[in-house]
């Protein structure tokens, strides 16, 4: 039945059975959350399992190995998942599905190599029958909610990742439906706990882990975030500020930064070049006009940010900060006369104005730096 020809008081009443479905499902999904971080702190043999299962995991990352995610359906899912987690943390990571290996990626095996096997049920055939054809050397950690299975049982598995599912937590107690919603998010949570204890086996200093995993993740808000713990873009910026022929830093990267970064960024630039701007005399800072204009129809295209003067005066400190980041110069037209000035020497007034006690307080503070040129032509 469409809403066109349903009742009001019919649609208010499916409506509120949805939204009652959905609070069941959250309810139960953090039961099933709280039992499992439970069971980790009262269980002695889960918790045996679980080192056991860190060990290998650690020892194959240790000889040169990689950590082979394997499962099938949703379980495969959150295999791929959790190998992306692996990778960010710098962990050498592979997934394999368990019917393409058996068509020829079982090669991708390799010794040193551990296998983890995703499956909540622990009776996945598709596992089953990839078993016989996985060296012995090569250890298998099951991650599972069921220790009665095939799976849990097998000679061929050397340790065990239980994710606890009591009864009346099964996707057929809450609804009926064995679709995987409680036990993948179990598994999934497990998986990640998993991989975050194994980076800090592997890096015990919290900032070095940060700073890595900030190299390996640099796109996204995530990675604008720690950008100003990332070399590459600290490195990309101090070059593209010192030098006239750089390449301009791409928009689309910088334009995820925070203004936080931002300000972290050209505030912790080198300290050598800092110490050089400010020991530079007032004769060699302001150019002459003649000189400043040859310097800008020297630069690249590229390089120079055109605006108007109206438009630079309404910038926000943000997007101050990525034209500087992106140009070396900046010109503006005031009336019919064109006005520009260096990048480099508005990052050195923008340190010294952040150093204040009132901080920024608007682009009319940096008017006093753009000089009148010839023609704007060659940027």
């Amino acid at each position: 039945m469409s809403t066109a020809v349903m009742s009001a008081p019919e649609w208010q009443k499916l409506t509120f059975a949805a939204l009652q479905s959905v609070k069941t499902t959250l309810g139960r999904e953090s039961e099933a959350l709280r039992n499992l971080a439970a069971h980790y702190v009262e269980n002695i043999d889960t918790q045996l399992d679980m080192i056991n299962s860190i060990g290998l995991l650690y020892d194959a990352h240790k000889k040169g190995g990689k950590i082979v995610c394997c499962g099938i359906g949703k379980s495969y899912k959150i295999a791929t998942k959790t190998v992306a987690t692996l990778k960010s943390l710098t962990i050498n990571a592979d997934e394999l599905h368990p019917s393409e290996a058996l068509h020829g990626d079982l090669g991708l095996l390799r010794e040193n190599d551990c296998l983890i096997f995703f499956t909540a049920s622990g009776n996945t055939p598709e596992l089953i029958q990839l078993l016989p054809h996985i060296s012995s050397n090569i250890p298998i950690v099951l991650l599972t909610c069921s220790k009665q299975s095939k799976l849990a049982s097998h000679p061929q598995v050397t340790s065990l990742l239980y994710a606890d599912l009591p009864e009346h937590l099964k996707e057929t107690a809450i609804h009926g439906i064995p679709a995987p919603t409680v036990s993948a998010t179990l598994s999934l949570v497990l998986a990640d706990a998993v991989a975050l204890a194994l980076g800090e086996m592997i890096e015990i200093d919290h900032m070095k882990r940060k700073k890595t995993f900030s190299m390996k993740h640099p796109g996204g808000s995530i990675g604008s975030d720690l950008s100003h713990l990332n070399d590459n873009f600290t490195r990309a910026l101090s070059s593209s500020s010192s030098q006239s022929d750089s390449l301009p830093i791409h928009g689309s990267y910088t334009s995820l930064l925070s203004l936080d970064q931002f300000r972290e960024c050209f505030r912790t630039t080198s300290a050598t070049s800092t110490a050089a701007e400010s020991a530079v005399d007032d004769s060699q800072v302001v150019k002459s006009n003649f000189e400043f204009s040859l310097a800008l129809m020297n630069a690249r295209s590229d390089s120079c940010l055109k605006t108007k003067k109206a438009e630079f005066l309404g910038w926000s400190e943000l997007d101050f900060l990525k034209n500087l980041a992106l140009y070396d110069y900046i010109m503006f037209e005031s009336g019919a006369k064109p006005f520009a000035a260096d990048s480099s020497k508005l990052r050195s007034m923008y340190k010294d104005v952040s150093g204040l006690p009132v901080g920024f307080t608007g682009m009319a503070d940096f008017l006093s730096l753009f000089r009148e040129i010839d023609s704007p032509s060659g940027c």
